[in-house]
């Protein structure tokens, strides 16, 4: 074929090209920039409706006694309710219990009385006596909780633990409605404990007809109730008629979506099958954060979290000190930030920024610093040595570290993609990192063993506002347990311990806040984590979706929501209004 030949040809197909673009164009539906549908206009709470949500993974089981992660955390407190809880404003107050609790003056002995007529939903009241039993089920080293060491100073858990006494002398039935805790010394977190899931009580009998497998049969006395479950896929849960709060719970049904990756679901909630949507990949959230109509149901804050490359401390090579520093001043945390759209912030030590301990100028605390990062490969024995490649891009290899190393990553994009940028920055100190994605709740189970899992990247979010609601589950010893351990970089430091264990008994603020500052030196000095970043979390709702306020603990809070239904179409709405505005839809109820 000659060159006329192809020219002219080529024109003809960028002309049909460009005939089919525009047909496609002209048929295909335009991608919505505002919501689609807004409310009805109530200004009360009604009942009705479905709200549909949804998470990346799979999740793991709905046993508050067992189940710590993230995942499973949004269907517990749909099915289960503490004692006590954080409202909004980060303050005490009861939901099982009829009042907060009733404190002694040595700050050593909590009494709890509970409401009347709290029923569970297979139709027993909840008395006292449930409350002990959960709590001692929770407290049995047979049992695994990771929840166990934050209630370490309640009064004879040793003997109990050790099987010389059948229950745990610190938690008394005083009468049906009545529970008191007692402690060997005044614990500041003990009320933060009390709020956790760990705590929430559970029925003996239905524990014992499912056994191990209860976190696939929970039954709690939360405003919603399981219905159905397709593993994988979705979990159903119906409301409560019986809940002991009357009113309060407001759609007839919450469905959780799982394995629904953030691109998907993203496109799922323009087209309102989604009605909360809270991750979002970067060029989606650069789009996003550029329509107008989207900002009066769009939250963004910063989260309290903590995010990083774990290393395991019983597992070659990161049993030596300065391979793990090594890797902490490798990575170039900027780029990190800036490949996911400068929704990261940095976090170079182990107390988020707005925790008491938290120093802004701490010492030694991890940057990127990669002169200093291949002196401590060759402090660790495995000096460094580059040269260029065949494609001219500098190669590097360390000493004695040829073989792979495997970095644990959870399933999906963003896994991968923070999985690949530790590839290129570690790959600068002479690591090849293989990497190893598998499901969320694999991921769980195995980096929770001892001597499994040699590096993962891996964040923690916060329990309650204290700094021991992250130092003492990442990196007490009590934490490096046999299975579900929450110390997965099986840390352990004899005089950190020390530290941790005296801030919980400490009254004085100074002190207190010296003893988390002594604490971090030494967690950036060793470096069990190469600490990276916090999150600005960006989550939207639909205007139909009312009630909805972000938690500052529990993230993706749905306990309280309701739906302004029927629900009607934003440009019939308009129409009606007679304005191209959005603003129009102010009186329809539909923004806040």
């Amino acid at each position: 074929m000659g060159p006329e030949r192809q020219s002219a040809f080529g024109y003809a197909g960028l002309a049909v090209l460009a005939v089919a673009t525009a047909l496609l164009a002209a048929f295909l539906p335009e991608v919505p920039t505002g919501p689609l549908f807004t409310g009805s206009g109530a200004t009360e709470p009604r009942s009705g409706g479905t709200f549909v949500f949804y998470e990346e993974s799979d999740v793991r089981g709905f046993d508050p006694l067992t189940s710590s992660d993230g995942v499973s955390n949004v269907g517990l407190k749909l099915l289960f309710e503490g004692l006590i809880e954080h409202d909004h404003e980060l303050r005490f107050v009861p939901r099982l219990a009829r009042a907060l609790p009733t404190v002694s003056d040595d700050g050593r002995t909590f009494t709890f009385e509970l409401r009347r007529g709290v029923r569970f939903h297979h139709g027993r009241e909840l008395v006292a006596e449930d409350v002990r039993w959960s709590m001692e089920r929770m407290l049995r080293p047979e049992t695994g909780s990771p929840g166990a060491p934050f209630y370490a100073l309640l009064d004879g858990l040793s003997e109990f633990q050790s099987g010389r006494a059948p229950h745990v002398r610190g938690i008394e039935v005083l009468d049906p409605y009545t529970v008191r805790f007692s402690l060997a010394q005044p614990d500041q977190t003990f009320l933060h404990a009390m709020s956790l899931g760990f705590a929430f009580p559970v029925a003996r009998e239905v524990v014992e007809r499912w056994g191990d497998d209860i976190g696939r049969h929970p039954v709690g006395t939360g405003p919603f109730a399981l219905e159905s479950w397709e593993p994988g896929q979705r979990v159903t849960f119906r409301r409560f008629t019986d809940y002991y709060r009357h009113g309060e719970a407001h759609v007839d049904r919450m469905v959780f979506e799982l394995n629904l990756q953030r691109g998907p679901a993203f496109m799922r909630f323009q087209s309102a099958e989604i009605d909360h949507v809270h991750r979002f990949t970067p060029t989606d959230y650069l789009w996003f954060r550029r329509q107008a109509a989207w900002r009066p149901t769009t939250s963004v804050r910063p989260l309290v979290d903590l995010w990083g490359l774990e290393m395991n401390c019983e597992v070659a090579p990161f049993d030596n000190r300065h391979v793990r520093r090594a890797v902490a001043f490798a990575v170039d945390r900027e780029r990190w930030n800036r490949a996911r759209a400068g929704r990261l912030r940095d976090a170079s030590q182990p107390i988020p920024e707005s925790l008491v301990g938290h120093d802004a100028a701490l010492p030694g605390a991890h940057r990127f610093d990669l002169e200093l990062a291949r002196h401590e490969m060759e402090l660790a024995g495995h000096p460094v040595r580059c040269a260029a490649g065949q494609d001219g891009l500098e190669q590097c290899t360390a000493q004695g570290l040829e073989d792979p190393i495997d970095l644990w990553i959870g399933e999906g994009p963003t896994g991968q993609q923070y999985g690949v940028l530790a590839q290129q920055d570690l790959a600068a100190i002479g690591l090849t990192i293989r990497l190893h994605a598998v499901s969320f709740p694999v991921y769980l189970r195995e980096s929770g063993r001892p001597r499994t899992v040699p590096m993962l990247f891996g964040g923690w979010s916060m329990d309650f506002p204290d700094p021991s609601s992250f130092l003492d589950p990442l990196f007490h010893s009590r934490a490096a347990t046999e299975a579900d351990a929450s110390n997965r970089s099986f840390y352990r430091n004899p005089e950190l311990d020390g530290l941790l264990d005296r801030a919980r008994t400490e009254t004085d603020p100074a002190e207190r806040n010296a003893l988390y500052r002594r604490a971090s030196s030494i967690l950036v000095e060793d470096a069990p984590w190469a600490f990276l970043f916090s999150n600005l979390k960006v989550e939207a709702w639909q205007p139909y979706v009312r009630g909805f306020r972000p938690h500052p603990v529990w993230d993706e809070m749905y306990r309280d929501v309701w739906l302004d239904l029927p629900r009607r179409h934003v440009a019939d709405a308009l129409h009606r209004a007679g304005s191209s505005s959005f603003a129009a839809l102010a009186p329809f109820g539909g923004w806040r």
